[in-house]
């Protein structure tokens, strides 16, 4: 069978309705390979834009944090490398010296040392005898001024009765350093 010869057998019309349905096959095929898929990966294209917006978004503000938390920790590091060069008694003992109370310092004794998660107490405790007041109070403002993460923890008073004026105190003191 020869195609011509069907073609010329059928009417005008029916000519024309194969005509308009061989040329809606062919663009519904053009539109099924070619804009389908295009259609469909631009709408997955835009989705796929929208999320990696907003994670980049969620990534500036936790960049903004953690700027702002390592000025913060390199502070903090700075701090606790500057006090490994020293140790707490000798840095005591220099602070009593600057102070003027080295010779009220009856002993000066290390008591103990206590780790607990990544986190190190050093305590000492201090008798200082015969000391006036202003001089126990510019000591115990220098100690804990002076060095980060020295803390007065316990302070008992006795008053001194040979001289008015002057008390007898026993300090506790810890330094807390971090492990790393």
């Amino acid at each position: 069978m020869d195609i011509r010869n069907l073609l010329k057998n059928l009417s005008n019309r029916e000519k024309a309705l194969i005509f308009g349905a061989l040329v809606v096959v062919v663009l519904f095929l053009i539109y099924q390979i070619g804009f389908g898929p295009l259609l469909k990966s631009r709408s997955e294209y835009k989705l796929e834009t929208a999320r990696l917006e907003e994670n980049f978004h969620d990534l500036k503000i936790v960049a903004g944090k953690y700027v702002a938390e390592k000025g913060a920790y390199d502070r903090l590091r700075k701090m606790l490398d500057s006090k490994k060069g020293i140790s707490v008694l000798t840095y005591l003992e220099n602070i009593s010296k600057s102070v003027g109370v080295r010779e009220n310092i009856e002993y000066i004794k290390p008591r103990g040392n206590e780790t607990k998660e990544g986190i190190t107490k050093e305590k000492v405790e201090i008798k200082v005898d015969a000391i006036p007041v202003q001089n126990l109070l510019v000591f115990l403002y220098k100690i804990e001024e002076s060095r980060s993460g020295l803390i007065v923890t316990y302070l008992r008073l006795k008053p001194f009765f040979k001289e008015k004026g002057k008390v007898d105190a026993v300090i506790g003191i810890s330094d807390i350093t971090i492990e790393q």
